[in-house]
């Protein structure tokens, strides 16, 4: 079927995680959780049936969890979104009864993996009998070559960039993005993974682009949000990670950052799926952000958020004050304690 743009219009979304409703592997279900849950009927977990989100996952308080999609579907449920992102992107197994049955019944479906629903021909086929859609949020659109043009934009780009994989990238600009239109700000989210494409409407998968392509693919989002006066780019990886380096230099060099946030965890040590490799200190991982994205355009980290989780409130503040204290810098945990602080330094940093 290739790239088709997701539509929200109308939707009830049950987010599919049987026996993966966790912080860790639901990272696909908890995105709406925390940003849309008025759109979320049910979460579909057999092994957590009947408990609040909110107490696993920190977010979607007074969501249901029920054991089965009958059930979800009773609720007013008519968008089965598979809640997952497991490594390699493949569907679990025990996922595609769910599947088949969501389709019979005439429910649309949300992917966000790397195997591609809409390609499988007996699940096309099932869409296609009983009018339903599947949307595979990571497909993109066929773009040309970047470019270049987004660092001519007059627009503000702020850009997400992590210590690491998996270290909050989404949640920081998507509060960001809250708190300066809650200022009267003209601000877009620019999604750039499946989870934040799920919770905007609107966005690109970098990550499934092939590789020449991906800048390219980074600043059409630029060009598509230009009209804006300030765009928050949702980063992805890390600029060191032997897995993810490529797509976070595309995502660098495609849009033209002009400003940057620095994203970490501060329990983690070493880089997520590469065991064994320590992280890079948070003052040399800022200049090399900073020296990668001058060629293209000079850009500068404003700003650091931190997973605080595990942590006293007394310590996270600690924490925080030591990483201001090393880098002259604001910190914040945006869940813990919002996005007030570095917001401030984004605009700041635009009146210079």
């Amino acid at each position: 079927m290739g790239y088709m743009p997701y539509k929200m219009d109308g939707r009830r979304l049950m987010l599919l995680c049987d026996g993966s409703f966790d912080s860790h592997n639901a990272k696909t279900a908890t995105g709406p959780l925390k940003w849309c849950p008025q759109d979320v009927v049910a979460v579909i977990d057999s092994q957590t049936a009947g408990r609040d989100p909110a107490d696993i996952v920190g977010f979607g308080h007074g969501v249901p969890i029920v054991a089965t999609l009958d059930e979800a579907i009773a609720l007013g449920g008519n968008q089965l979104v598979i809640g997952v992102a497991n490594i390699g992107g493949v569907l679990p197994p025990k996922f595609r009864p769910v599947i088949v049955e969501a389709l019979t019944r005439g429910c649309d479906v949300a992917c966000g993996l790397h195997e591609i629903l809409s390609e499988d021909p007996q699940l096309a086929a099932l869409a296609r009998k009983h009018g339903a859609t599947i949307y595979d949020l990571r497909l993109v659109p066929d773009v040309p070559c970047a470019t270049n043009q987004a660092r001519k934009l007059p627009n503000k780009r702020i850009l997400a960039v992590g210590t690491d994989c998996n270290v909050g990238k989404m949640f920081t600009t998507l509060a960001l993005t809250e708190e300066f239109k809650q200022r009267g700000l003209d601000a877009v989210f620019a999604a750039t993974g499946q989870t934040g494409i799920l919770i905007s409407g609107y966005g690109y998968a970098i990550d499934r682009a092939i590789s020449d392509f991906a800048a390219g693919i980074a600043e059409r989002l630029m060009l598509d949000t230009a009209a804006h006066e300030y765009v928050f780019v949702e980063g992805q990886g890390s600029i060191d990670h032997p897995s993810y380096s490529g797509v976070t230099l595309s995502l660098l060099h495609g849009t033209a950052p002009q400003a940057m946030v620095l994203c970490h965890v501060h329990s983690r040590s070493g880089r997520r799926h590469d065991e064994g490799s320590p992280l890079m200190p948070l003052d040399e991982l800022r200049s090399l952000y900073e020296t990668m994205a001058k060629p293209i355009l000079p850009a500068k980290v404003v700003g650091v958020s931190v997973v605080t989780r595990g942590l006293s409130e007394a310590d996270a503040r600690k924490e925080l004050a030591g990483i201001e204290d090393k880098l002259g810098l604001p910190a914040t945990d945006p869940v813990r304690f919002g996005v007030q602080n570095v917001a401030d330094a984004v605009q700041a940093f635009f009146k210079k």
